[in-house]
């Protein structure tokens, strides 16, 4: 019976424990070093003094929690080395300890607290925490590499690509099976070929053996794993042998037959799909009860992607609420400047393809659309936007105030979107969606920054927005967001975007 890996969620449980414990001791430490051991048993104690201490115990629990919903700490724990191990503690404790601190002033309870508690703290927890997984990875890996907890795999391949098998097999320093022996997929003739383009010295030790044709190539070895058969005596070896799961690396019309015999034998079979098709991403799913083989550009959880919608759901309602306030102040300022309506509406195109209705404050003249058509040789982005600097067509263009050019400079213009994220068909931080017209000219490689849901901001807005002029290299960001998205960058780009728009980087 085959025991499907755990889910992201649940497999590091141990760490998201042991991290926890290691804080709150980091922090009683800490707080013995600063006030003594008598005062630290009287931590939990109903008292005055205790209380703010008491109140940062629970802030570190969900600082915690909300580290783990969001950067996904503990993606590759077991296989990253000291260095990375290192990086990756000093970084999350900086989160922390920016966390606390954002919190306290947003209290303005700072004064409250000792600073040597509130700053030795995150010192002392890198330490022990990375001590702590340093020693307990070590544990880990040689439990999991430990033979006789290892379950016993057969590897089923063409001799002329079991080195590259097992190379990438065992690329990972970790593994909860061991392969115990090679079975030949291949005839006589094929085995012949396959060790004559070879020359290094095992492969001259299987020319010698094919004299006796390609059973005598039994007990010889692979880096160091020993050809133990053949297709024709594979399940003899099988029966007669502790063999937990089967590896099939071979092109023939026998891949099934060979596959429910071993089911059938109760062994678990792993059928590679890596020389029936090379798709990079690729994993294996049902549809409507249909084996297929999937890829994408990138895959992403139904945690992700509940996580972000409620990021999206949190902002949009914010940004809301925001927008129908201003709208009071700007409605008046916009009928005297150019009388007409208060929102810009235009259809965009969203994910994949999908037309929508984009909302933003109107920040140009009425008849801009019509004007467009003669200031196009203006344009400064090469490729398929259009920008240009000093546009006339913007709301008090040449005026002393300029009702436009102050909404655009401030991503004022911009907050109407809310009410798209709000609805679905945008999200916080995704990729810029372009005009119908501009998506009518795209070639084949464009489309692939529509395979996400197009966002308020994104990895080009603050990356120089405006002073970025080729639309290829749009693209490229673009994509580069899609490739590499996970909540972590989500949450940077987010903080990013506030310095961007405060600074006024890059706006028009």
């Amino acid at each position: 019976m085959y025991q499907k890996n755990q889910k992201a969620w649940y497999k590091h449980f141990d760490f998201m424990f042991l991290d926890f414990l290691c804080m709150e001791i980091s922090f009683l430490i800490v707080f013995m070093i600063r006030f003594g051991v008598k005062k630290a048993s009287n931590l939990l104690s109903v008292s005055e003094f205790s209380a703010p201490y008491r109140k940062i115990i629970i802030v570190i629990l969900c600082l915690h929690i909300a580290m783990i919903l969001f950067t996904e700490p503990y993606s590759g724990i077991l296989r990253r080395n000291a260095a990375e191990e290192c990086k990756k503690v000093l970084q999350y404790n900086v989160y922390i300890i920016a966390g606390i601190i954002f919190i306290l002033f947003m209290e303005q309870s700072s004064i409250a607290y000792s600073r040597l508690i509130m700053f030795g703290f995150p010192v002392m927890d890198c330490l022990l925490m990375f001590i702590y997984r340093y020693v307990y990875k070590k544990y880990l890996q040689k439990e999991i590499n430990n033979k006789k907890n290892q379950d016993c795999m057969l590897l089923i391949a063409p001799y002329s690509q079991i080195n590259g098998i097992l190379h990438k097999f065992y690329k990972n320093k970790i593994s909860t099976v061991k392969i115990v022996g090679i079975i030949l997929a291949d005839s006589l003739a094929e085995l012949e070929a396959a060790v004559a383009s070879n020359v290094n010295e095992t492969n001259n030790r299987a020319s010698t053996s094919l004299k006796t044709g390609n059973k005598g190539m039994i007990g010889t070895t692979v880096r160091d794993i020993p050809i133990v058969g053949t297709l024709t005596d594979m399940y003899e070896y099988a029966r007669t042998n502790v063999v937990d799961e089967v590896l099939i690396c071979m092109e023939n019309d026998e891949v099934e037959e060979v596959a429910n015999a071993f089911i059938s034998m109760g062994i678990t079979v792993h059928v590679s799909i890596q020389n029936l098709i090379q798709i990079p991403k690729a994993t294996v799913n049902r549809v409507n009860g249909i084996s297929v083989i999937t890829a994408s550009v990138n895959t992403v959880t139904a945690r992700q992607l509940m996580l972000k919608r409620m990021v999206d759901i949190f902002f949009g309602l914010i940004g809301s609420v925001v927008t129908v306030l201003l709208t009071i102040i700007i409605a008046p300022m916009m009928w005297i400047a150019d009388p007409g309506p208060v929102f810009f509406r235009q259809e965009r195109v969203g994910k994949n393809g999908r037309i929508f209705r984009i909302w933003k404050f109107r920040t140009m003249y009425t008849d801009a659309e019509e004007r467009k058509a003669e200031l196009m040789a203006q344009n400064k982005m090469s490729g398929l936007m259009f920008k240009m600097d000093d546009d006339p067509r913007i709301i008090g263009y040449g005026k002393k105030f300029s009702l436009g050019k102050f909404l655009r400079e401030s991503s004022i213009d911009e907050l109407p979107q809310s009410f798209n994220i709000l609805a679905g068909s945008m999200s916080v931080v995704g990729t810029r969606p372009p005009t119908v017209k501009e998506y009518e000219q795209y070639e084949i490689h464009h489309k692939g920054r529509l395979a996400t849901k197009p966002g308020l901001t994104g990895m080009w807005q603050v990356s120089g927005r405006s002073d970025i002029t080729d639309f290829e290299e749009v693209v490229r960001l673009d994509k580069e967001y899609i490739d590499n998205f996970s909540l972590g960058l989500d949450l940077e780009i987010i903080l990013k975007t506030f310095k961007v728009v405060l600074g006024k980087v890059g706006s028009v």
